[in-house]
């Protein structure tokens, strides 16, 4: 809690804002106190703590893609030190193109303890559904999805009115049985997972052109994947256009020391 703006103001007051017992020595003049008035030097009094406040808050207010959330609020202002309240605003995204990196990663140390305020969504990347390739023969294994939050110590989460979901793991492809222009059994393509994570293409086409068509939209914010925009041109109606669904995101935990 900030000291106050008016009224009375003690010493025994600036102990307890920086986390020490009230009755602790103290000196206007030492680092820690300078520190929480912001005067690195020159003359100090008691007024230069008025409304200063050991915790540095900040309040995420645009898209942030694989955020090193410990270099972002260094960058803000923060000192390395104090104990530290980020806040994800309503509306706002924090996510990851890459399933080898989460949407939110902590990046270091917060000595004075981190607590982080989601209203916003903080998704991992979902992998993409897997597929046979053109030659009918070779395929492609789904893919696991991404992390939401990388963690490197202890941190307070309160997700009361957010979204946090490590990304869904990508769809399988199914085998399907012989089909009329060929001997060769077909994999229908797998929906990518939630967060991102691309469907599988189908192959297509007859016996002189093999191609793959485009991959598939990514999976929606907590949905099962979409699949692959291209249809089933295989000469088989008992094959399904597609295999499974990509899964949806993982479920974010509420007031938990971590994901």
């Amino acid at each position: 809690m900030a000291l106050a703006l008016a009224g009375p103001l003690s010493l025994s007051q600036v102990n307890t804002e920086l986390g020490r017992a009230a009755g602790a020595t103290i000196s206007l003049g030492e680092a820690e106190v300078r520190g929480l008035a912001g005067l690195a030097t020159g003359v100090i009094g008691l007024g230069a703590l008025r409304g200063k406040s050991a915790q540095f808050t900040h309040v995420i207010t645009s898209h942030q893609q694989e955020l090193d959330l410990h270099a972002y609020l260094l960058a803000q202002g923060w000192d390395g030190v104090s104990q530290v309240e980020v806040t994800v605003a309503t509306g706002i995204y924090i996510w990851s193109d890459t399933t080898a990196q989460p949407a939110l990663d902590m990046g270091g140390a917060f000595p004075g303890g981190l607590t982080l305020v989601n209203r916003g969504f903080i998704m991992g990347k979902g992998g993409d559904g897997g597929y046979q390739l053109a030659d009918r023969t070779s395929s492609v294994a789904p893919t696991s999805g991404g992390p939401a939050i990388g963690l490197t110590g202890p941190i307070t989460i309160d997700n009361s009115t957010g979204y946090i979901g490590g990304g869904g793991g990508g769809g399988g492809a199914q085998t399907g049985s012989p089909i009329v222009i060929s001997a060769t059994s077909v994999h229908s393509p797998g929906g990518g997972g939630a967060g991102g994570g691309r469907g599988g293409p189908m192959p297509y086409g007859d016996t002189d052109s093999l191609v793959l068509s485009a991959f598939g939209p990514g999976g929606a914010i907590g949905q099962p994947g979409s699949v692959a925009t291209g249809s089933n041109n295989w000469a088989d109606a008992t094959l399904p256009s597609h295999g499974g669904a990509g899964g949806a995101s993982g479920a974010g935990a509420q007031d938990g020391s971590g994901l």
